[in-house]
């Protein structure tokens, strides 16, 4: 490991020239930095072969405006629970500053082809020279080892709001080995050690933790996007949008069922342990019949954590422009959930789900031991296909006791966006164990989904709505009972309790033609919960509008380039009786993806961004802002 910018340079130059010159070449699709055994056509017993998977990419954004020094800033920085209004991009959560940072990262991976078994090891090197912050959340999500969101600490990033380039800038370099695998020769016994993903799991028993930076695209979509995302060539394969586990993982097949254990860390604090053992078993008939069982247990150690509930040690309501926010630590936490799934065809037109959940939590440092409850989780949904059109109804219930593990990592602040920022996970910078979309903790309701589309149509339209309510009231008594979250609603006094409500609305429309593609992709939220006149700090009502205009056209099988425009709008009251929330992010986008060859890709991107809208606090400053984002990307596929 150096920091030295001359060593790693030769290094890294060093490592490509050997890759290229001294391994056969073959078209191979972007490697997330985990093994697996992918062996070539008919390989000779007790040949090695190698692969390398390279990028490099080049940031540089500028900002202006007021907004880019809000008045919260230091203490955000330090870990408070206000966090800033502006500058980020709301549609990612990512922070918009200024400067210019290089990122590079190269995987090699040698494979051995034996006669009863086939192994391989994957190598990693990582470069960052500049803006630190533009380094970790735009471009390519780094290394492992050397990401700061992972709890690396190779690279000197903080929390900061530089109003000018160069205010954050750093140089790191690291490289090491990522992981290897061992499987036997028909694939029936898989083992991984080191940095992997998941080869199954149910996504209301657990999911690989969330990446915090904006994967690079030509387009953008809205976070509750109906449509299938940005537009994009089949040679440049999509970023992974999770975080790899680090620990060991062993995969058994027989016939239809398929078992995998783990044990592995999860993302975490410095000073701080999260540790994840799971076993899953899936039955899978093919044809959309699939069975799934999977158990996991969660334990925290190290220091006590500073997170925004009130059952934890101390906690306490610190009154804010941004309403009554709960503060308190908490440490030793063990959380275990159990789950079965069920897809499966009542009739031949139809598909059915059923999901049910159960979990139960602990921690040490609590205000009130002993009053924690077990939580459950239930999903039931079918959908019906008729011609061209596909309809389906999902229920669902989460309840507040469930997988409410609170796991914040990387950085105290991980997630840059306003208290009542939606969509997004519950209470921010934490890691929560489960997908929690559409549905998330202590909420109940339905979702209805409609699709019209089929082959030989230019017209794709895709709608939907969804009705969520609190399932029960975040009072100050519940607040403090062990384990009870509700993601976005602050607590109430007992004797005012009151319950909110969320609709979702989601539009998609696709117009394909040979001139080009056009999408309109359109998603709402509404959050309300009434309040007594005389608790005006419980009023939340505001609507969270989303849409993104896209034209995108190929030019020849190479190249496509792409443009359009985008707006995140929010408008209502949090925390007041007034009006105070009221912004818009404005985004215009151009970008171009084109393979420069059978084993190079690159993509450039550029945004403007104008975001603008009132104080978050009466006579507050301006949070207005402009900024300009130019993303370079280029890969290799050796």
């Amino acid at each position: 490991m150096n920091r030295n910018p001359t060593t790693p340079a030769a290094l890294a130059l060093a490592l490509v020239a050997f890759a290229i010159c001294a391994v056969p070449a073959r078209a191979q699709t972007a490697a997330a930095p985990t093994s697996s055994v992918s062996p070539s056509p008919s390989p000779r017993p007790g040949s090695v072969h190698w692969t390398l998977d390279a990028h490099t990419t080049f940031v540089t954004q500028g900002t202006n405006g007021p907004g880019t020094r809000p008045p919260e800033a230091a203490g955000f920085a330090n870990g408070d629970p206000l966090s800033p209004e502006t500058p980020y991009d709301v549609f990612s959560s990512a922070p918009l500053v200024p400067g210019n940072a290089s990122e590079s990262a190269i995987i090699v991976q040698p494979a051995y082809s034996g006669k009863t078994f086939d192994a391989v090891l994957s190598l990693g090197a990582g470069y960052v020279r500049g803006s630190v912050t533009n380094a970790a959340y735009w471009g390519e999500s780094l290394l492992p080892t050397m990401n700061p969101h992972l709890g690396a600490t190779v690279l000197p990033y903080r929390i900061t709001f530089p109003t000018h380039a160069g205010a954050d800038d750093g140089t790191a370099f690291v490289a090491s080995v990522l992981g290897g695998s061992i499987a036997t020769k028909d694939g029936s016994a898989v083992l991984k050690g080191g940095w992997f993903d998941l080869t199954q799991t149910a996504p209301f028993v657990f999911v690989q933790p969330a990446i915090t930076s904006a994967i690079p695209a030509i387009g953008m979509a809205p976070p509750e996007t109906l449509g299938d995302g940005a537009p994009s060539l089949d040679l440049w394969q999509p970023s992974s949008p999770v975080y790899p586990l680090h620990g060991v993982d062993a995969v058994l097949r027989h016939g239809l069922a398929t078992i995998e254990l783990a044990d592995a860390s999860l993302p975490a604090l410095p000073g701080t342990a999260a540790r994840m053992r799971t076993a899953s078993l899936v039955v899978d008939h093919g044809a959309g019949t699939r069975y799934t069982a999977q158990m996991l247990q969660v334990s925290t150690g190290g220091d006590l954590v500073s997170t925004t509930v009130l059952y934890g040690a101390g906690g306490h309501i610190e009154n804010t422009p941004q309403g009554p926010l709960p503060v308190s630590t908490i440490g030793g936490q063990r959380q275990r959930i159990f789950g079965v799934a069920a897809a499966f065809h009542p009739i031949r037109t139809a598909d059915a789900i059923v999901e049910l959940g159960h979990s139960t939590y602990d921690a040490d440092s609590v205000a009130e031991p002993g009053t924690g409850k077990a939580g459950n989780y239930y999903h039931a949904g079918i959908s019906r296909t008729a011609g061209r059109a596909t309809a389906s109804l999902d229920l669902y219930r989460n309840e507040a006791y469930y997988a409410n593990a609170l796991l914040p990592y990387g950085a105290q602040e991980n997630v840059w966006s306003v208290a009542w920022s939606w969509p997004g996970q519950w209470l921010k910078s934490n890691y929560q164990l489960i997908n929690d979309f559409p549905v998330n903790i202590d909420r109940q309701g339905y979702r209805l989904r409609y699709g019209l589309k089929g082959p030989g149509s230019p017209l794709d339209v895709r709608v939907s709505f969804a009705n969520f309510t609190q399932i029960q009231a975040i009072t100050m008594s519940n607040a403090l009972r062990t384990g009870f979250i509700d993601g976005f609603f602050l607590p109430q006094s007992d004797a005012y309790a009151t319950l909110g409500r969320q609709h979702q609305y989601g539009l998609f429309v696709g117009y394909h033609r040979p001139f080009g593609d056009v999408t309109f992709d359109y998603a709402e939220d509404t959050m309300r919960r009434p309040a007594a006149l005389s608790q005006p700090e419980d009023t939340v009502s505001y609507d969270n509008p989303e849409a993104v205009l896209t034209f995108s056209h190929r030019i020849g099988a190479a190249t496509l380039v792409s443009a359009g425009l985008a707006r995140y709008g929010m408008r209502g009251s949090f925390g007041q009786a007034y009006t105070n929330i009221d912004f818009a992010e404005r985004i215009g986008f151009v970008g171009v993806e084109f393979a420069q060859s059978a084993h190079a890709t690159a993509l450039l991107s550029v945004r403007r961004t104008a975001f603008g809208g009132i104080p978050i606090q009466l006579a507050g400053p301006s949070p207005d802002f402009t900024g300009m984002l130019l993303l370079f990307e280029q890969r290799y596929h050796l």
